[in-house]
């Protein structure tokens, strides 16, 4: 099982993106794609474009995951 986290685009250059975690990553599925996007990467590909309230409530979700399996 693949988890896709959301991951911003800090530089994109044809059809490869680098995103702010320093991971290049291809991005010849999804057109479009622009500085500060927000996106979904399974295995070096982005997958989706999302938006950022979308990443937000994702990532928010991952901590609470993370927080509970401390505990």
């Amino acid at each position: 099982m693949c988890l896709a986290i959301p991951l911003q685009i800090k530089n994109i250059s044809g059809d490869r993106a680098e995103l702010f975690d320093g991971r290049k990553v291809n991005a010849v599925l999804i057109p479009d794609l622009k500085q500060g996007d927000w996106v979904l990467t399974v295995n070096g590909i982005i997958v989706n474009k999302i938006g950022a309230n979308e990443a937000q409530a994702v990532l928010d979700l991952i901590g609470e995951e993370r927080k509970n399996e401390r505990t």
